[in-house]
C-alpha cells in the first residue's frame, strides 16, 4: 500500500539548483548597466520607484501563476480575471460602497474566476490552455458589454496610499510586494499545500496513489491565482483610479515569461519564486529602458520572445538527458 513517504522520490525535482536565477540576476545587472549609460534618468530614484509602482501587479500576478505552473497548469485568462475585477471595483466606488466593501468584492470575484477555471480544467477535463483561453474570451466579452468603450474614471484615492505611499524611506508598494512573496514562499515551501502542488506537477498519477486530493488542490491553486488577480486589479485602481478598456491584455503573457524566465518549467514539477521575481524585474528594466532610450517597445516583445524560445530548448534539452523518474 502507497504511504506520504512514496511521495519523496517524486520531491527530489522541486528545486532549481540556482543557476537560472544567477544568470537572471546577472542579465539584469548588464541591462541595468547599458541602460544607466545610455540615459541619465534611468538610475535616478523617481524612475526606479515609478518602475516598480509599474509593475506591481505584474509581480502579484506572476507569483500566483508560478504556483499554477509548478503544478503543471496555465492560466492565459488571468488579464481577464483582473479586468473583471477591477470592473466590480469601479462599479462598487460608483454605487457609493465604502472601501471595506469594494476591496473583498473584488478579491472575491477574482477568486470566484479563478476557482471557475479549477473547476473546467479538473471536472470537466478539459486542457487548462483551452480552458483558459475561451475562459479569456468570455471575461473580455464581459469587460466590453459592462463599460463599452469609455473608461471608470474618477475613482477615490481611499487605497493609494498602499501603492504611492512610503512607510519611512521604504515605498509601500515594495512592502506589498514582498509580503505576497513572502506569503506565497511559506505556502510552497512550509505548508503540505505546497508540497502537494510540486508532488502533481512531478507526476500527477503518483500523487493521486499516494492519497494527495489532486482536484481540490488544483481547483484551490487556480482560486489562489485569481485571488491575486483580484488584488492586482484592487492596486491597480488604486494607482490608477480608473479602469482602462486595455487593462490586463499582456499581463497573462508577461506572467508566464517572468515565470518560465525564473526557471518555472513549463512541464510543471520545478519552479522557483525568486527566480520569478528576478524574472519580473527583468522585464520592466527593460521595459523602461527602452522607452528611456528611444527605442521601439516591440524589441522588448522581441527580446523576451527570444530568451523564451532559449529558455525553453535548454529546459527540452536538460529534460531529453535527464528524464524524471518517478
Amino acid at each position: 500500500m502507497a504511504t506520504q513517504a512514496d511521495t519523496r522520490p517524486a520531491l527530489r525535482f522541486v528545486s532549481p539548483t540556482g543557476s537560472r536565477e544567477l544568470a537572471l540576476l546577472a542579465a539584469i545587472l548588464v541591462a541595468g548597466a547599458y541602460f544607466t549609460l545610455a540615459s541619465p534618468y534611468f538610475l535616478s530614484v523617481n524612475n526606479l520607484v515609478q518602475t516598480m509602482r509599474a509593475g506591481l501587479e505584474l509581480g502579484i500576478v506572476s507569483a500566483g501563476m508560478t504556483l499554477v505552473i509548478i503544478m503543471g497548469g496555465i492560466d492565459v485568462s488571468v488579464g481577464g480575471i483582473l479586468a473583471v475585477s477591477a470592473i466590480v471595483i469601479g462599479k462598487a466606488y460608483q454605487a457609493g460602497l465604502p472601501v471595506y466593501i469594494v476591496s473583498p468584492l473584488g478579491l472575491m470575484a477574482g477568486t470566484a474566476l479563478g476557482a471557475v477555471n479549477g473547476f473546467v480544467t479538473t471536472k470537466l477535463k478539459v486542457p487548462p490552455i483551452i480552458a483558459t483561453l475561451g475562459s479569456m474570451y468570455i471575461f473580455s466579452a464581459v469587460m466590453f458589454l459592462v463599460i463599452g468603450g469609455s473608461w471608470i474614471a474618477g475613482l477615490p484615492a481611499t487605497l493609494s496610499p498602499l501603492v504611492n505611499g512610503w512607510v519611512g524611506f521604504v515605498p509601500a508598494a515594495a512592502i506589498v510586494l514582498f509580503f505576497v512573496y513572502g506569503l506565497m514562499w511559506i505556502i510552497l515551501r512550509k505548508l503540505a499545500f505546497g508540497n502537494h502542488i510540486y508532488a502533481i506537477g512531478c507526476d500527477e498519477q503518483a500523487a493521486r496513489l499516494v492519497g494527495i486530493n489532486v482536484d481540490r488542490t488544483k481547483i484551490a491553486t487556480y482560486a489562489m491565482l485569481g485571488f491575486l488577480a483580484g488584488l492586482a486589479a484592487l492596486l491597480y485602481v488604486a494607482r490608477m483610479r480608473n479602469v482602462e478598456i486595455n487593462i490586463g491584455t499582456t499581463i497573462a503573457l508577461e506572467a508566464i515569461a517572468a515565470t518560465i524566465l525564473g526557471g518555472t518549467n513549463i512541464r510543471g514539477g520545478v519552479g522557483s519564486l525568486l527566480g520569478t521575481l528576478l524574472g519580473v524585474v527583468f522585464i520592466r528594466i527593460m521595459q523602461n529602458g527602452l522607452v528611456l532610450t528611444g527605442v521601439s517597445s516591440l524589441w522588448e516583445t522581441v527580446i523576451i520572445g527570444s530568451l523564451l524560445i532559449v529558455v525553453l530548448t535548454v529546459d527540452a534539452v536538460r529534460n531529453r538527458n535527464n528524464p524524471r523518474a518517478i
